[in-house]
């Protein structure tokens, strides 16, 4: 930061600069004036000052300046006031260094009654945000709720019911149940409320559940606009499709997993036989090449159909995307095109970006900032080194260094030292014999900079890769994965390889014993526990996501809880999965939180 100023005629010009500097988002001119009026000042207002600085700082992101600020203020000093405003910035920082827990740390102790609002709301939205980035959505829903009582402006408390409704969102139905009965207090009829909008997917009468709400809660603090949006998602659920057309491969080399998809959604359909949603279900076979899912769609909508499922084959989706639907389709994959202008096409797969994009998030939450990552050759493991790459980078991470591998190969070893900058430390112990003339003792000795690693892998690359990277010096650092490194059934014996491994993927896989469509379906077909599985939850997926996504598409921070995740529309009508996240322990997945 420039050392040089020009010298004021007064504190007040002093004061003045500053605010001025500030408003036209000069924070680190701001700052440099706050800082020339703590030096001027001995008094209390010298620490006000220093704070304003910190402040100031932190605002344009300049966090280390900041911190170094905050860290020569003697706490002891200050006044209550000045006290939680230190703390609140200390937060601040921890937030931007991507550490929540420190912020909550230091937000522990509760504001006094009398501090002024901003200051409470302030801690109250930082505890907030700090939960939210620990992923206790629950714990961030009761701070919003809580500060509240801070807020007077009608703006800044529609803003708060919108972080609330949103965090509420966020929670499985179970959460959002757990210790619901009374005393009916605020945060509690926020919950009920928000259970309310759920039952609305299941085609519940949300208006007589509302009645009762209101009776239970005569005060409750959410607006009309909250309730109406409850509201309006029951009529928006009205006009739901009853014709359906699936599109799926019936013939040619991937007939088998259009065969996994389809007996998915028909064990969804004739799960809700008993429910008052019931279409009338049509398949069509869209064939082996692009051509014929042209006139397999054509031939669905002149025979009445007035919602389409599939294509299934990303040559196929090209193919509607570029011709534009007639009808809302729901594709079974997701076009080339990074944004769909076609409002009435849906994309929904599973796609391994996705899961790459979630790794990523969730090294961050774990306080990791600096990544390796290992993925196969070729195009699939480019597009999953890339979303990663993007998330990371997005997020604030390093990326260190990414290697490829051959997926064919049994031993890693080569690549795995370019990736530990072990063939480095070799090259250095050959240069030391050839000048000295004599063999050395010698160890390897690997980077010390990485936090992580990303292996992107299938079973049999990981669980050789895994035993590798123990060998290389590398066994202390958590490893990341998506689904693919788990084939979706128990193997303990084979995946003890893979011990330590985080990974994420789908409530059908690693909570099968609660799904029982899950039980009918391999009771029908045993081999649907194979190589297919994660196909038949996203074919039931595809039959109970119809009748909500009109509500998706409308409030895009509403979530549906699916068999393949926690389902969320997102820009290009992409439904976005939000996975679950487990670890191997001899040999068997288990729940990482």
């Amino acid at each position: 930061m420039p050392t040089e100023r020009a010298a004021p005629t007064s504190a007040g010009d002093l004061l003045r600069q500053a605010e001025r500097a500030a408003e036209r988002g000069d924070h680190e001119g701001a700052a440099r004036h706050y800082l020339e009026l703590a030096e001027e000042t001995s008094d209390l207002r010298r620490a006000g000052y220093l704070l304003d600085a910190a402040a100031a700082l932190l605002q344009g992101n300049h966090v280390e300046p900041a911190q170094q600020i905050l860290a020569g203020i003697d706490t002891r000093t200050l006044g209550e006031a000045q006290a939680m405003r230190a703390r609140t910035i200390a937060a601040r920082i921890a937030l931007a260094q991507n550490k929540p827990a420190q912020a909550l740390a230091g937000l522990q102790a509760e504001p006094a009654p009398g501090l002024p609002a901003a200051l409470r709301a302030e801690f109250r939205e930082l505890r907030a945000q700090a939960y939210r980035r620990s992923g206790n959505h629950l714990a961030a829903a009761r701070e919003l709720v809580l500060r509240e009582a801070a807020l007077t402006d009608a703006d800044a408390i529609r803003a708060n019911q919108q972080g609330i409704w949103q965090a509420l969102a966020a929670l499985p139905e179970n959460v959002l149940q757990r210790e619901i009965d009374p005393p009916p207090d605020a945060f509690t009829g926020w919950r009920e409320l928000a259970l309310i909008a759920r039952a609305a997917q299941g085609g519940a009468d949300v208006g007589e559940m509302i009645d009762t709400w209101r009776v239970r809660y005569p005060m409750h603090p959410a607006s009309q606009e909250i309730i109406g949006l409850v509201l309006a998602r029951q009529r928006e659920e009205v006009a739901r499709p009853l014709r359906i057309a699936v599109l799926l491969p019936q013939s040619g080399p991937v007939a088998d997993l259009g065969q996994a998809l389809r007996d998915g959604f028909l064990a969804a359909h004739f799960r809700r036989e008993n429910q008052a949603y019931q279409p009338s279900i049509r398949f069509y076979d869209s064939g082996a090449d692009a051509g014929a899912v042209t006139s397999a769609y054509a031939r669905a909508v002149a025979e009445g159909a007035d919602f389409i499922v599939g294509p299934l084959t990303r040559q196929a989706v090209n193919r509607i995307a570029v011709e534009r639907a007639t009808v809302p389709t729901l594709m079974l994959n997701y076009s080339e095109s990074n944004r769909s202008v076609d409002r009435q096409l849906y994309q929904f797969g599973l796609a391994p970006e996705d899961e790459a994009r979630q790794v990523a998030h969730r090294a961050w939450l774990d306080g990791h900032n600096r990544a390796l990552v290992l993925v196969p050759e070729g195009e699939w493991g480019q597009r999953v080194l890339q979303a990663f790459r993007q998330d990371w980078e997005a997020l604030g991470g390093t990326l260190l260094e990414a290697q490829t591998y051959p997926a064919d190969n049994n031993d890693y070893s080569e690549q795995i030292k370019r990736l530990l900058d072990l063939d480095e430390s070799e090259q250095r112990r050959a240069e030391l014999e050839r000048l000295l003339q004599q063999r050395l003792q010698f160890e390897p000795y690997r980077r010390q900079d990485a936090d992580f690693i990303f292996m992107a892998a299938f079973p049999r690359q990981a669980r050789l890769i895994r035993p590798q990277l123990k060998f290389h010096y590398a066994g202390e650092l958590p490893v990341y994965s998506t689904s693919h490194v788990y084939a979706g059934r128990p193997d303990p014996a084979a995946d003890r390889d893979i011990d330590d491994v985080i990974f994420c993927d789908m409530p059908w896989v690693l909570a099968a014993g609660d799904n029982p469509i899950r039980r009918d379906i391999e009771r029908l077909w045993p081999d649907a526990s194979g190589q297919h599985t994660r196909l038949y939850a996203l074919g039931a997926d595809a039959y109970d996501i119809i009748p909500v996504l009109n509500t998706l598409r409308l409030f895009r921070y509403e979530q549906f809880n699916g068999r393949t995740g926690t389902l969320q529309l997102g820009e290009g009508n992409h439904v976005f999965r939000q996975l679950q996240w487990a670890r191997f322990g001899n040999g068997v997945p288990r729940p990482y939180d």
